[in-house]
């Protein structure tokens, strides 16, 4: 497995809707070769991210984290398609390049998801606050939330879903396209960006497929997320591959 004559696409490039599914599909067939040690990746990330959330307000910082191991991720994929080899190693290595770049990626997302939450509250509040006046007002307090909740409630359940999608669309690609292209983090979050703009029912299907593919294998006890969380983090990889690299 080498490097075969592929040149970049600044920015992405447009695919069909049905690239979606076959990111997944690649994905696997990416990590099938090495299955044994794709599981014991996302078993290792699992148990740090888990660490992580049980320690006092370094917990809520574990958006900012998460770009550096995806950057890890990618160099892992990297390596592995150039050498057929599964370097576990290289999951830290983000924490000693591109720091800076990768943790400017994760704080972008921070921000988006402080936001989200925020907006989610203000627009909620209103919500209750509607109903709490409707029911002083000696109106029927259930007439009173459906009228005047449940409208406002949907609306802040929208808006903070359009203000994540926002924020991974930002972010998704950023840590490939610092870490394999060495870009400055303005810039791979500006090609991010481009690149979902291009490619958003692709985008849509392949979150809404692999949400299913998720929701399935953690039934029988999780277990299938020994398979599934890896599958899924190599995504990371063959999205960047399909959408930024002309084979």
């Amino acid at each position: 497995m080498g490097k075969t004559s592929e040149s970049f696409i600044p920015g992405g490039q447009a695919v069909p809707a049905g690239e979606g599914v076959n990111w997944i599909t690649q994905a696997w067939n990416f990590m099938k070769p090495k299955l044994g040690m794709w599981v014991v990746l996302g078993i290792v990330l699992f148990v740090i991210l888990m660490i992580i959330s049980l320690i006092p307000f370094l917990n809520i910082l574990t958006a900012v984290i998460m770009p550096i191991f995806v950057g890890g991720i990618i160099a892992i994929c990297e390596k592995q398609r150039i050498t057929g080899e599964v370097d576990l190693g290289l999951l830290f290595s983000g924490f000693q390049k591109n720091l800076g770049s990768l943790l400017g990626v994760g704080a972008i997302m921070f921000g988006i998801m402080i936001l989200a939450i925020i907006v989610m509250f203000v627009v909620g509040g209103s919500a209750m606050l509607a109903m709490s006046m409707g029911s002083q007002a000696g109106g029927d307090p259930s007439m009173a939330m459906a009228g005047a909740s449940g409208g406002m409630v949907f609306l802040a359940f929208l808006l903070m879903m359009v203000i994540y999608l926002v924020g991974y669309a930002l972010t998704w690609f950023a840590p490939a396209l610092i870490v394999v292209h060495n870009l400055p983090l303005g810039q791979a979050v500006s090609m991010s960006l481009s690149a979902v703009k291009k490619n958003i029912i692709p985008g849509l299907l392949f979150f809404l497929v692999m949400g299913i593919i998720l929701f399935v294998s953690a039934l029988p006890f999780g277990l299938g997320l020994l398979i599934t969380l890896p599958m899924f983090l190599a995504t990371y990889y063959t999205t960047y591959r399909s959408l930024f690299i002309s084979k």
